[in-house]
């Protein structure tokens, strides 16, 4: 109790002393899901923004861009890769101006509420969490997105909305990668990755649009888990909302000065572990069908997770990468004593998996 009460202080401390939106802050709100919390009596709704500023013109935003392009024309791309249409607007986001210690205030649409709710403020980074607690009401039921708007009194000329999906107690949700998965990356080729990142149009993976979509005629609930840094949201929304059902995203905090985008790239196993993880314990009766390809450790990774939730885990499907080691003995150490009706690799979609 003195743990609960310390972190309310806390936080109300914290947002005594933090600013106010001004014209120039930009808000982006990252899609969730809430999950029936306290013997089912209530909703917890988690809210993910993100604070930041566009400096089009300004002299350390060419400058970071200009240094940006010169790394990544070290890496194997060319003068007409950094000058497209498509480089600029996807590295745009890597140079906004994070805003710290910023206060949001948002209304959730067609829900009552008397007062606009007040977030927590944002990080260094600008993003920031926060959990909004609310009791079972009609208007608040199962398999429906609920639509979350910045207050009114917020500057911005343009209204900012985000969404949270309300997902019951019981179901089927899917778990699912992104590069290499549902969207060609090529992760093993180092050029080829940071062409098809920054530069090329987004591609689906063959059949898995009609794949998904099948599943979510079947009822499923959608968690996209990747290594991809939160700065690709931008670009990976549309490109998403045109091929894949919606779903929560959950993407990685990544500083230009931290490490090489190769490297950040590359899958972190720890950190998908973790959010998987995280993910399953807040749906406890929820099965869950895991999908990911063998261009890094996705099978290790949801066979650890398979061992850990082994009542929750429907099945594994991983999608088979030219290139990669999916040897007999990789199987054999991967899905060590792990039922073999529970996982299967595939090159594409098949008959049985669309049934």
């Amino acid at each position: 109790m003195k743990s609960i009460i310390i972190l309310v202080l806390l936080f109300t401390f914290q947002s005594l002393f933090a600013s106010p939106l001004s014209n120039q802050d930009e808000i982006t709100f990252f899609p969730t899901s809430a999950s029936v919390v306290n013997g089912e009596k209530l909703w917890e709704f988690p809210i993910h923004d993100w604070v930041y500023e566009i400096e089009e013109n300004s002299v350390s935003r060419q400058l970071g861009r200009k240094v940006i392009a010169e790394t990544l024309e070290i890496a194997g791309l060319n003068d007409h890769d950094t000058e497209s249409k498509n480089f600029k607007e996807r590295i745009k986001w890597f140079l906004v101006d994070n805003k710290g210690n910023k206060n949001v205030a948002i209304q959730l649409s067609k829900i009552r509420l008397e007062e606009a709710v007040l977030l927590n403020p944002t990080s260094v980074n600008g993003h920031a969490k926060s959990n909004i607690y609310l009791p079972f009401r009609k208007e608040l039921y199962a398999h429906r997105w609920v639509k979350i708007e910045a207050d009114s009194f917020m500057p911005q000329q343009h209204k900012v909305y985000g969404e949270v999906q309300l997902i019951p107690a019981y179901g089927l949700s899917v778990i699912s990668d992104i590069d290499d998965t549902i969207k060609i990356s090529e992760v093993l080729d180092k050029k080829k990755l940071l062409k098809n990142i920054f530069v090329a149009p987004y591609q689906t993976t063959r059949g898995f649009p009609e794949l998904y979509q099948r599943l979510k005629e079947k009822g499923a609930y959608f968690h996209y888990v990747s290594s991809s840094p939160w700065q690709l949201y931008p670009s990976l929304k549309t490109f998403m909302e045109k091929n894949y059902p919606k779903g929560t995203i959950t993407l990685r905090h990544f500083r230009l000065k931290d490490e090489s985008f190769f490297k950040f790239f590359r899958s972190s196993q720890q950190y998908k572990i973790n959010k998987i993880t995280a993910i399953i314990k807040r749906y406890p009766k929820h099965h869950f069908i895991l999908i990911g390809d063998s261009g890094e450790h996705d099978p290790e990774i949801y066979a650890k997770i398979y061992r850990q939730f082994p009542r929750n885990i429907q099945s594994i499907w991983i999608r088979y990468v030219e290139g990669s080691h999916m040897s007999r003995q990789r199987l054999a150490t991967d899905f060590k004593d792990i039922p073999r009706n529970i996982w299967t690799i595939f090159s594409s979609p098949n008959k049985r998996m669309l049934q």
